[in-house]
């Protein structure tokens, strides 16, 4: 039986949870299934460290999202996918509207990555023109039951025609590499008995590390906090430590290819997020072997760890409440380490093959649905 094809579409390679996720995917996927071919709206970004070299890559070379809608229905016409797959609100409108002026037939799948009403950037345009795509796509995949709630609710689409699934995570991978990274030194040099905390996204105010700054030199000044990652706030956090002279404690060394090693030699990871659309970087702590701590923020967190039981969880934006979690497990060793291995088991569910799965299910689901529909659509037109 021949494979199906399928294109995913990346608008770049950003170092972000959504970059990361497509490429896990296309490169987990059974290929018995689907073969997979990956376009590019451009692949300069920090992600192209991710790629499968097995991966059928097409550039298309367009820095300008608009400027990608010609060149993308151009490569769905040459290629000819059986279904498209798209991630991130702006990448999902360009592709939609590529897939069907391309008039191939292919099915189109959309994957939300974060709450619309959380981020508070989504235009009246770009959310009717979401809207539009969302509603006419064959399947809707959210990374959270609280995105797939959200989305059925704001933008009224059908609940039958939106799934949810996590993102993957190499856990045993993670889990393997940990191990062995604790058996080498750290990646870092602080004052003996100083407690290291890791914390991982882009620096943007979206992941709340200025709550996280405030937390630690209020409630665990001795700490030192290490933010990997880059973004346009940089310059906003070492100001915010400076003036509360904890600057000597935050260490921004900016996008890390491999957070293993930080993470094995960690205290504790902590995700101070004000939203999220899942939280793959707890799934990966969590398999490193580290405790959590999370805010409790829409969406993600609260699903994937149980408070008390694998990881702690704290109201958003609660700097005294987040300090005190903190301050906790640096003084409960013993507590640290039942919710590490707690958690360490619960991540399993996130392994990147069972995941895969998912969604290579949920992409033969929208390729028949579609076929369905065609078929359908042809008996019902008048004979001439």
């Amino acid at each position: 039986m021949t494979a199906a094809r399928a294109m995913f579409f990346l608008a770049d390679l950003g170092g972000g949870g959504a970059q990361r996720t497509l490429l896990n995917v296309a490169s987990s996927i059974d290929r018995d299934v689907f073969a997979v071919d990956l376009v590019l709206g451009q692949s300069n970004g920090p992600a192209r460290a991710w790629l499968d070299p097995r991966l059928q890559v097409h550039e298309l070379r367009k820095n300008r999202l608009v400027a990608t809608v010609h060149a993308l229905t151009s490569q769905i016409r040459a290629s000819a996918p059986d279904v498209v797959l798209s991630t991130m609100i702006d990448a999902n409108v360009i592709s939609f509207f590529a897939a069907k002026c391309a008039m191939t037939g292919a099915a189109v799948v959309l994957r939300e990555t974060n709450s619309h009403r959380a981020r508070g950037d989504v235009t009246a345009l770009r959310r009717r023109l979401a809207g539009l795509a969302y509603r006419r796509a064959d399947l809707v995949v959210a990374l959270s039951e609280g995105v797939r709630r959200e989305l059925i609710a704001d933008m009224g689409l059908d609940a039958g025609r939106v799934v949810t699934i996590p993102n993957p995570v190499a856990v045993s991978d993670f889990a393997d590499r940990a191990g062995r990274a604790r058996l080498a030194s750290p990646p870092w040099t602080v004052p003996q008995g100083s407690p290291c905390i890791v914390s991982v996204g882009r620096l943007h105010r979206q992941k709340g590390f200025d709550v996280l700054i405030d937390a630690l030199a209020g409630h665990a000044p001795r700490a030192h906090l290490f933010l990997l990652g880059e973004g346009p706030e940089r310059h906003v956090l070492a100001a915010h430590a400076d003036r509360l002279g904890w600057s000597d404690h935050l260490h921004m060394p900016g996008f890390v290819e491999d957070v293993v090693p930080y993470l094995a030699h960690a205290d504790m990871f902590v995700l101070p997020s004000r939203w999220e659309g899942f939280g793959h970087v707890i799934v990966e702590a969590m398999a490193a072997g580290v405790p959590v701590v999370a805010a409790d923020c829409p969406y993600g967190p609260g699903e994937i760890l149980e408070h008390e039981s694998t990881g702690l969880l704290v109201p958003v934006e609660n700097a005294p409440a987040l300090g005190a979690a903190v301050t906790r497990l640096l003084d409960d060793c013993s507590l640290g380490q039942r919710l590490a291995q707690a958690a360490a088991k619960a991540a399993e569910r996130y392994e990147m093959r069972v995941v895969a799965t998912e969604y290579a299910g949920a992409l033969t689901r929208a390729v028949i649905n579609r076929r369905s529909r065609v078929r359908r659509s042809r008996t019902t037109l008048p004979s001439c």
